[in-house]
């Protein structure tokens, strides 16, 4: 079956977006933990800025979809209250650097336009949504665990979502190995939103379906390398293993997706 080549302003707009910032977010944590330094240091009141470039290969879970590559800028920003990271934004309620408390936005492009597969025609679009919610950072010895909760601030699907965290960076002089588990649980009206079939939708292919809540895993390892404190390299490779909820939908044709970033950082 031949691809559809949608909308070029929303199929490329959205995939360039989407690739901003996922490369901002890897090539910014990259570069602060392999300075060995802290981007949330409560005792500090300079701001950190980084730019750099970066090319991710993406796959997306719908049926009919190719994978993409994109070369994309990268930018971020952190100082003692605020922090820009990953399509991330964060207003630090406290300034301890054991356990730290947020205020959390953040855009998330969950939608897609049924004219970018085959298999999508017939279907409304599912729109990109900003989400809204608090967030907590703790760092023992041993490992960074982060969790968030977010609502759907634009009413898209009125759904919630929930993360939970864990990473560890090991450093090896100028190298740095960062492990990464993650779990996302989403509720029955995301499912139903982005992945669900409508009854008007259905068709003899493509059945209705609503789903439930359901949750997500995530695998990751990042590798960096810093041949000097204001450069920093990187490759970031991760895999998602979604719930059985979104696996059930018709509209998804594997059982996860996978990602690879890699790129450049200079801090200034």
């Amino acid at each position: 079956m031949p691809h559809r080549k949608g909308s070029p302003h929303r199929t490329r707009g959205q995939a360039w977006f989407f690739c901003w910032a996922l490369a901002l977010g890897v090539a910014a944590t990259s570069q602060a933990k392999a300075q060995g330094g802290d981007t949330d240091a409560a005792t500090e009141d300079t701001s950190r800025w980084g730019i750099g470039l970066a090319a991710a290969v993406l796959e997306r879970p719908y049926r009919d979809y190719d994978k993409e590559t994109k070369a994309v800028p990268i930018l971020y920003f952190e100082n003692r209250w605020l922090s820009l990271n990953g399509g991330r934004f964060d207003f630090k309620i406290n300034q301890s650097e054991a356990l730290n408390f947020r205020l959390r936005a953040r855009y998330a492009l969950d939608g897609y336009d049924p004219d970018e597969s085959d298999y999508l025609e017939g279907m409304e679009e599912r729109d990109d949504s900003a989400w809204v919610g608090g967030a907590v950072v703790w760092k023992p010895s041993f490992a960074e665990i982060s969790a968030e909760y977010l609502t759907d601030a634009m009413d898209k699907s009125g759904a919630s979502r929930a993360r939970l965290e864990v990473e560890h960076r090991f450093g090896m002089g100028r190298f740095g190995l960062t492990p990464r588990l993650g779990a996302e649980w989403v509720d029955k009206k995301y499912v139903a939103y982005y992945y669900g079939v409508r009854l008007e939708e259905a068709t003899a292919d493509r059945l209705s379906y609503e789903g439930d809540a359901t949750a997500n895993v995530e695998a990751g390892v990042r590798l960096d390398y810093s041949p000097s404190r204001k450069h920093t390299f990187f490759v970031d490779v991760s895999a998602v293993s979604f719930g059985d909820e979104i696996r059930n939908s018709p509209l998804v044709e594997r059982s996860g997706q996978a990602r690879v970033t890699a790129g450049y950082l200079f801090h200034f």
